[in-house]
């Protein structure tokens, strides 16, 4: 194999590719907003992500040719999230008394119930906000807590808390596909439906309740401590009342996956196979969200990176690529 520089890469910018055109059963072309690009013998790998790689390959493969891929965009899994903002007086806890400079600290909590779901919580005191401890909070949190609630809680300690949950794979109401008609951007004519089920509703709830018990626990120091929540950011209202569903619970999911999930020998559903690559397509490989059969609740950040890698690996390894 060819060692890697910057004399036998080339990178093209500005270019949309909008379909792959294909000979038998193999990949040879690329149709682009440049014109059409010559794949010559070259392994042809869709990096990204969940939903523009699904419409690549919905606006290139018919499925009367390539029955293996009748499933793509069947399967979506994605993670609903709540979100919470709450904080007590720092003297009710048995933490350090306020003095210079910031305090922070995280946790992460897994959970199953209906399916699988994960709260990340993080906390920020500090006495003296200014703009070195605010730039702190922003690069060691995982939930971002605002200027403002810092700024205006001297003395207190805020927690934030978001809880992710997975969708149920299995949830047919669930898909992603071609807008139907003739649409003239081949890039941006998908169209994504998501209708939680009985299922996931439960999962929420349950998901929220926890939620609220953690925090409630973590910041009370006895049974009759009160924890505010923040209702209206805007106006910086308090209340020690637990928000509602509608004001905590995110209107879009996130970690959109599944699309062209993977499967093994004998899988005649799975659209990819175990070696990364497209069902039926010999030089078409897949990387990302997209590959997984669910969703499980973690970030799938690092799983994607380790996956490209490993398919690296693979194609580094093959019989090809040490004969070129």
């Amino acid at each position: 194999m060819k060692e890697i520089t910057s004399a036998n890469v080339q990178t093209i910018v500005r270019c949309s590719v909008e379909k792959i055109i294909y000979d038998g059963k193999k990949a040879t072309h690329l149709q682009t907003s440049l014109g059409v690009l010559p794949l010559h013998n070259a392994k042809l790998i869709l990096a990204m992500s969940t939903l523009p790689s699904t419409t690549l390959v919905l606006n290139s493969f018919g499925k009367g040719e390539f029955p293996f891929l009748a499933n793509v965009g069947k399967r979506l899994t994605a993670h609903f999230v709540s979100s919470a903002v709450a904080r007590v007086p720092r003297n009710r806890l048995p933490v350090p008394s306020a003095g210079q400079g910031v305090q922070l600290g995280a946790v992460y909590i897994s959970g199953k119930a209906q399916a699988q779901y994960h709260l990340q919580m993080s906390a920020v005191a500090t006495s003296n906000p200014e703009s070195r401890d605010l730039e702190l909070c922003r690069q060691f949190s995982a939930n971002s807590i605002s200027e403002g609630c810092i700024k205006a809680s001297p003395e207190h300690v805020l927690v934030s808390c978001s809880a992710l949950g997975e969708l149920d794979h299995k949830n047919k109401d669930n898909w992603f596909r071609l807008k139907e008609g003739t649409q003239s951007d081949l890039t941006s004519n998908g169209e994504l439906q998501i209708v939680p089920n009985d299922q996931d509703l439960t999962l929420w709830d349950t998901m929220d309740d926890v939620m609220f018990k953690t925090i409630e626990s973590c910041l009370s120091s006895s049974p009759g401590d009160k924890v505010e929540y923040l209702h209206d950011e805007n106006k910086g209202v308090w209340k020690t009342e637990r928000p509602t569903k509608e004001s905590m619970r995110q209107k879009n999911a996130v970690h959109d996956a599944s699309t062209m999930w993977m499967g093994g020998d004998g899988d005649e559903e799975a659209p990819v196979g175990l070696d990364y690559r497209l069902q039926g397509v010999e030089n078409v490989f897949i990387t990302g969200g997209a590959l997984w059969p669910t969703g499980g609740s973690w970030n799938p950040v690092l799983t994607i990176v380790a996956m490209a890698m490993h398919l690296a690996d693979c194609l580094c390894n093959s019989e090809d690529a040490k004969s070129g």
